[in-house]
């Protein structure tokens, strides 16, 4: 029986499976695990492989073209570790491909039988509920999965149909606009108020970055502003002994969305045991927006009894931009929610910018570049 699906990826075919794994860890099957592997350093394979027993893993190959220099070579070592101690018949029970390039795939040994294929304009960073979600669905299920998938759609049809005044994507697409092009701010923070979504902002980073990163436009010619907002991020209440000193009194403005949840996955009593500590999270979360948004004046922190030259030190200037995004509890529905969100809002900052969205060539070139070294 197969305990565990070591998901063999990079950008795209793993960032978003990664994310969402953690993210909906509360719906695993309690019989099957994932593991992910990305990075050519061997190091990160051979962390993951340490413990299991090759008669009960299942190896899922994401990529896209099948010719991606670091999944291969992780490929290529895993399947060694396999055959091995079970032999070359093995492959064929232990190995599936996520790909859209069946010749490849059939090139290392996967019958493409055991391979699942997806469109090949699907961008990988748009591709977490295509087929390259694989690994996420063999963990919580096809029910759940398709739950996730619903969220997707719910917004979906949201940015399809809803006007543009109270169209989510639209503003949030809008608001980062704003601040990028008009006072300068170059970067935003997302912080979830959730450990389980703590790869969140690393897989926006992907999606975003990755999509709007663009100084020409789609016809062409140079863009006139600045694109590509670099987003970055922490769960909250960690960011808060990080780098939250910067946002509330550092001299660059940066906008950041607060992602908050009514309801815990999980809980437990606070110290003194009268109260929840996922109230108390919560706390923080509507604490720092507040701080955020209006601050502390140099005559509130004085009545308070504070040494004049203590004074100029604590004041909190406010009007620092925030967006709080809130639901009711993390569930597969609202997974796909979020991430729709962001695509969509993606989208939005590239058509008025004028650029391609959809293309990464400052990717392309880099690979090109490594192979000939």
């Amino acid at each position: 029986r197969i305990t565990t699906v070591v998901n063999i990826g990079i950008g795209g075919s793993d960032l978003g499976p990664v994310m969402v794994d953690q993210a909906l860890r509360h719906y695993a099957d309690a019989g099957i695990s994932a593991r992910f592997v990305s990075n050519v350093d061997p190091a990160d394979l051979v962390a993951k492989l340490a413990g299991l027993d090759p008669a009960s893993t299942l190896f899922v190959i994401a990529s896209k073209t099948f010719s991606t220099l670091e999944t291969l070579t992780n490929a290529t070592a895993a399947r060694r570790w396999l055959t091995d101690v079970l032999g070359d018949a093995a492959v064929s029970k232990h190995f599936v491909a996520v790909s859209t390039n069946a010749k490849l795939v059939e090139d290392f040994g996967i019958n493409t039988d055991n391979m699942f294929g997806f469109w090949d304009w699907v961008g990988g960073r748009y591709s977490v509920d295509s087929a390259i979600g694989l690994s996420v669905m063999a963990v919580i299920g096809r029910e759940r999965f398709a739950e996730f998938l619903a969220g997707f759609h719910l917004v979906d049809e949201h940015f399809r149909t809803a006007p543009l005044e109270a169209n989510a994507p639209v503003l949030l697409g809008l608001i980062g606009l704003w601040y990028n092009n008009f006072f300068g701010a170059e970067t935003r923070a997302v912080l979830p108020y959730s450990n389980d979504l703590a790869r969140f902002a690393a897989y926006l980073q992907q999606l975003t970055m990755e999509s709007n990163g663009k100084s020409v436009q789609a016809d062409g010619t140079p863009v006139a502003g600045s694109t590509g907002e670099i987003f970055w991020g922490e769960p909250g209440t960690n960011g808060q002994h990080a780098f939250y000193q910067l946002l509330h009194q550092g001299t660059r403005l940066i906008p950041a969305d607060f992602i908050g949840f009514s309801e815990p996955t999980d809980d437990l009593p606070t110290a003194d045991g009268t109260g929840s500590m996922h109230d108390l999270l919560m706390s923080n979360f509507f604490a720092q927006t507040q701080v955020l948004a209006f601050g502390k004046t140099a005559d509130e922190i004085t009545a308070e009894g504070t040494p004049p030259d203590v004074v100029p030190h604590k004041v909190m200037p406010g009007n620092r931009p925030s967006t709080s995004i809130l639901a009711t509890k993390l569930t597969p529905s609202v997974v796909g929610q979020l991430v729709a969100l962001y695509e969509h809002q993606v989208f939005v900052e590239g058509v008025i910018w004028g650029i391609d969205s959809f293309d990464q060539w400052g990717v392309e070139l880099g690979k090109t570049q490594a192979k000939a070294l």
